[in-house]
């Protein structure tokens, strides 16, 4: 039932009959359902448009309704989540995850009483949470899971294709369509570069976990996801970035040994083509409108001390003032015993820092401290449960392919695993939970691996 590379497709296809929501054309080919393409259209285009795509709403001036919202509203309609979410206890403790959807959505109703529509805007995470039932129903079958893998395959080059505009971003946006801010200005469709160069790790990570399947395949992924991984580090210049690369190294090395020398060797290479950009002379600039260099990338990543060398010491200042908006939020939540148990609430800016077009940052640019303030130590408590639970999950699921040798079922878990990694990271130092374009894939993806694990699981039972 399983071939020597592993393909779950193969492995399940006699345990699931095919799903009547995939099936085969007179030629053999699959074909999904329109809400599953639109679902996949749509994560795709956060993934890639990011904060452009995260503005696309109906109607498209005023409040409007988030494409994201709109289409989760749909599915939930056409799901039917008390029979979804039962199948769900199967594979994660639901409890912590009820709790956490209970919690933060009364909350975030009752505050629309005292702070109107900002209350809905500030418990997006909350709300695209949901998003776990969309992804345990959207591989319902095996059919479905290996469209949805064949699908994020495909995705992997589009990223990295569209990532490599990056240090063109800013020119190419005069030839984007806007799209009309909800309070004011404007925001560019394409071309914007907020989450690109973590995309291009996440493409290069991808290509390391490509399996050889014979020894005369041209060895080009090596090299191709080296320059990727400098291309990102380069011109995206930003320390989680920095951190992210680093670290993933020891994801691997916990998960995949093999990918984890590759990663490292990767890292090696990489460095060396800055190197050589750096020595070149000619002053390439990153997208932060730093010059490329390593000293300049260890600088950037020392100024997360709050300390900074020359061309870092705004960055080291933005340290400073973030610890500042930590401290303002743990002496407002000290001034009631409420206020510690379940926070500020939803509605309110969480800093009183106005940008460079008047607008108020209203988080304080760290997810974790972003659920705490909003919701208490309760809240966070039962959050870090829900996703101690999401984890675990992963964890018994990648541990079941890995004690049958299903290699392909342990790419497809650890490429998601990245991804979640990646959020995790970027959570530390921006409101990576908070955006919609980070909160959905993840919630999403999330849902998948639950599902996908309840396929696993029932093949082995199967085998034994």
């Amino acid at each position: 039932m399983i071939d020597e590379s592993g393909s779950v497709g193969e492995m399940l296809a006699e345990s699931f009959p095919a799903s009547q929501a995939v099936y085969l054309d007179s030629h053999g080919q699959y074909r999904v359902t329109l809400w599953r393409k639109c679902i996949l259209w749509m994560v795709g285009s956060y993934l890639i448009l990011n904060t452009g795509f995260e503005m696309v709403r109906i109607p498209p001036v005023g409040a409007g309704i988030p494409i994201g919202e709109l289409a989760l509203v749909i599915s939930l309609c056409i799901l039917n989540p008390l029979t979804v979410i039962p199948k769900m206890s199967r594979q994660v403790w639901l409890f912590p995850i009820l709790v956490w959807w209970m919690l933060a959505l009364s909350r975030s109703l009752f505050d629309t009483t005292v702070d109107g529509f900002w209350s809905f805007r500030d418990a997006s995470q909350a709300i695209e949470s949901l998003y776990l039932i969309v992804g345990f129903a959207l591989v319902n079958s095996i059919d479905n899971a290996r469209y949805f893998f064949s699908w994020l395959r495909r995705l992997m080059p589009v990223m990295a294709i569209y990532g490599l505009l990056l240090p063109f971003s800013k020119s190419l946006q005069v030839l984007s369509p806007s799209i009309p801010g909800i309070d004011s200005g404007s925001t560019k469709l394409l071309f914007q570069s907020t989450d690109s160069a973590t995309l291009l790790l996440w493409s290069a990570a991808w290509l390391l976990l490509h399996e050889k399947r014979s020894d005369k395949e041209i060895p080009w992924r090596f090299p191709v996801a080296a320059f990727l991984v400098a291309y990102a580090a380069a011109f995206g210049q930003a320390r989680e970035l920095y951190l992210q690369i680093l670290l993933l190294g020891v994801l691997f090395f916990f998960f995949r040994r093999k990918a984890a020398t590759r990663w490292y060797a990767v890292i090696a290479l990489g460095c060396l083509l800055i190197a050589g950009i750096a020595a070149t002379g000619l002053g390439l600039k990153g997208g932060k409108g730093h010059e490329i260099s390593l000293s300049f990338m260890a600088s950037h990543l020392e100024s997360t001390s709050g300390t900074g060398e020359a061309g870092t010491e705004s960055s080291a200042k933005g340290v400073g003032q973030r610890i500042g908006w930590w401290r303002n939020i743990y002496s407002e939540m000290g001034q009631s015993a409420y206020n510690e148990a379940f926070g500020l609430g939803y509605g309110i800016a969480l800093t009183d820092f106005y940008g460079g077009e008047g607008k108020i940052t209203r988080e304080p640019h760290d997810s974790y401290i972003s659920v705490w303030a909003r919701l208490g130590y309760t809240g966070a408590a039962v959050w870090l449960l829900m996703q101690a639970g999401l984890y675990h999950s992963w964890w018994r699921s990648f541990k079941l392919a890995k004690k049958c040798g299903w290699i392909q079922a342990q790419n497809n878990l650890l490429l998601l695993m990245i991804f979640f990694f990646f959020m995790l990271i970027a959570a530390l130092g921006e409101d990576a939970f908070e955006k919609p374009f980070g909160a959905i894939p993840y919630y999403l993806f999330f849902g998948v691996v639950l599902r996908y694990g309840m396929l696993l699981r029932e093949e082995a039972e199967l085998q034994h």
